[in-house]
């Protein structure tokens, strides 16, 4: 039996007296279907075949009618009249169907371009692989991306009305008292107190627990800095903390340099694996609010970590708060208490403060990364680019005490700014002044302990990098070993030839022959010990020889001692070290009274 003949074959007569209701009649001409070559190559250009796919086709076109012999050869499957089936079948026809012109069928295929793309030909390890040529992809020119990734919100509130400030300031200042600079100071601390010590130390790192209406106060306060809601900044400084130093990292100076640090990160949104790391960090704070929150309500606290709904109230209505504490509050002043124009109060006490609150908070982002700066310091840690700002007091007053960035990064949690009880931190005494008053509680201290420790591993990793870079003599353990009755005969025919000095102290040969000429005891002292074990008049016997002098003779190292055998000769004083070469009593450092051979009188003396 044939391959063919194997097929169960389908019978459409069968299938037409079974479903009357197609109401279609077989046309009685049994035919068979072949595709010419050409007809092969116009579906391939067509719906974009490859030489895999040709080899799968089994039926071609062909003009010519079929020949009887060829009907005999073949299963005489009956040709379906498609046009009226789906002439009396409307809902069954589909998107590409074939339509019969004449003796001629062609493919109609919708949505398909009326030209084949074009082909190419690519040579793998398989051969000659026929393939699609997809079209190239145009790429948008650089300023279109660039204003595409423009954050219209924080650029508005961070560049553009700073500029404006700015530029107003210089140009034409509006007019103001001493009763609205009073009044802006006050306003000014008040502000940059809700965003120290509220937005970020209280609600990013949870350093301490306040009272609920001190958190509605720095929310509403914090609002009027203009940089985003407590939500989106935390988010964001957390994720700087989580990330520091990497692409994830919003404001990376070691990447993108000082400016995107400074402005940059504030007018183009991050990457994407910077935005993922901010929402993850967004959602692990507001889940942990949910959670703590709900637990400390059941104890109806009123001094209690971050509120949860304090935070989701304050995001939905971050912009009303802005235009509260930025328009009307100014505006309110001005009419009631300074009797000058709104605009005055609304760009001194609304822009201008908005402004220099921003431009603080920003450098603590840029200046206290770079590691570059003139005399930064990092006594805590310096695997990364925080720094402590020089200048103590001054960057201290400019950054609202928040200079000391690598004892933030190194302690995150404490409440404080730095370990000195007198730095410039005013957040850190507002916080314990809120404690004395009942208004705060938990606050988070770094322990003396572990301050020390982080400086003492700073230090000691200082010392360790500069101690790889000194020559500190082979390392005993490296030396190779030689027997005392072999040293005692290498130093004597070495010197009597070659006029080397081997002398062994400690266990360890040394060879000292550059340094026999400028021994301070005289090149006697050194000849003397030629051979022999030298280690108690270098230990005191002789003298003692100082650190120097020690870490000089290591730099001399040849070979070690082993221990098996007899012992090394010492040297003559060794064994006669309490009286010199006249019978004299020696006494060493500094503890020889003065002695002379020749008496001497006083003149007149009775």
């Amino acid at each position: 039996m044939d391959d063919e003949e194997g097929i169960p074959e389908f019978d459409h007569l069968e299938f037409l007296r079974n479903h009357p209701e197609l109401n279609i009649e077989p046309i009685g001409i049994e035919v068979e279907r072949e595709f010419t070559s050409s007809g092969l190559d116009e579906i391939d250009g067509t719906v974009g075949l490859n030489s895999d796919n040709q080899s799968d086709l089994q039926y071609t076109m062909s003009d010519s009618p079929p020949s009887a012999d060829s009907a005999a050869d073949t299963n005489k499957i009956p040709e379906f009249d498609y046009a009226a089936l789906f002439k009396s079948n409307p809902h069954l026809k589909p998107k590409s169907y074939i339509q019969e012109e004449g003796t001629a069928r062609n493919f109609v295929t919708e949505g398909l371009p009326s030209e084949p793309p074009a082909r190419s030909v690519s040579v793998g390890s398989k051969g000659m692989i026929g393939s699609t040529r997809l079209p190239k992809k145009k790429r948008e020119p650089q300023v279109i991306h660039l204003l595409k990734k423009v954050d219209l919100e924080t650029t508005t509130f961070s560049i553009i009305l700073p500029l404006f400030s700015l530029f107003h300031l210089i140009i034409a200042p509006p007019t103001w008292n001493i009763t609205m600079v009073k009044i802006g100071l006050i306003y000014y601390f008040l502000s940059q107190l809700s965003l120290v010590a509220g937005y970020h130390r209280f609600f990013t790192h949870q350093s301490y627990q306040c009272h609920i209406a001190l958190q509605f106060f720095m929310a509403v306060l914090g609002a009027s800095c203009g940089l985003g809601s407590i939500s989106k900044f935390s988010g964001q400084h957390l994720a700087h903390h989580r990330h520091l130093d990497t692409e994830k990292d919003p404001q990376c100076l070691t990447l993108y340099g000082w400016w995107f640090a400074q402005w940059g990160h504030m007018l183009f949104r991050g990457n994407r694996k910077s935005a993922r790391a901010i929402e993850e960090c967004r959602s692990t704070l507001e889940s942990t609010a949910r959670a703590i929150y709900s637990k400390e309500q059941n104890g109806s606290q009123l001094v209690i970590s971050p509120g949860y709904s304090l935070l989701k109230w304050q995001e939905k209505n971050y912009f009303q708060l802005w235009v509260l504490t930025n328009l009307l509050i100014p505006s309110m002043v001005a009419k009631f208490v300074c009797n000058l124009p709104c605009f005055s109060c609304i760009f001194y006490l609304g822009l201008v403060r908005m402004s220099l609150i921003q431009q603080q908070w920003l450098i603590v982002g840029s200046l206290c990364h770079l590691k570059k700066f003139p005399f930064a310091l990092q006594p805590y840690d310096d695997s990364r680019s925080s720094v402590n700002l020089p200048l103590s007091i001054v960057s201290q007053i400019i950054t609202f005490g928040e200079s000391n960035h690598n004892f933030h990064h190194e302690f995150p949690g404490d409440f404080r700014n730095g370990s000195c009880w007198y730095g410039y931190d005013p957040a850190k005494w507002v916080i314990v002044l809120w404690k004395y008053f009942g208004l705060a509680d938990q606050l988070h201290k770094a322990s003396n302990e572990q301050i020390k420790k982080a400086k003492v591993q700073q230090q000691q990793k200082i010392i360790d990098d500069e101690r790889s870079k000194l020559q500190w003599g082979i390392p005993i353990d490296s030396l190779p070993v030689i027997s005392p009755e072999a040293f005692t005969d290498l130093a004597k025919r070495s010197y009597e030839k070659d006029m080397r000095a081997l002398v062994a102290i400690g266990g360890i040969v040394h060879d000292v022959t550059p340094f026999i000429h400028d021994h301070p005891g005289g090149v006697s002292l050194v000849i003397c010990a030629i051979g022999k074990d030298a280690t108690p008049a270098f230990n005191g016997a002789v003298y003692q020889h100082s650190t120097a002098a020690r870490n000089l003779l290591a730099t001399m190292r040849i070979a070690r001692l082993s221990e098996t055998g007899p012992g090394v000769q010492q040297t003559s004083w060794d064994k006669h070290m309490l009286n010199d070469s006249t019978g004299q009593r020696i006494v060493r450092n500094g503890r020889q009274a003065t002695f002379t051979r020749i008496n001497h009188y006083a003149a007149g003396a009775a």
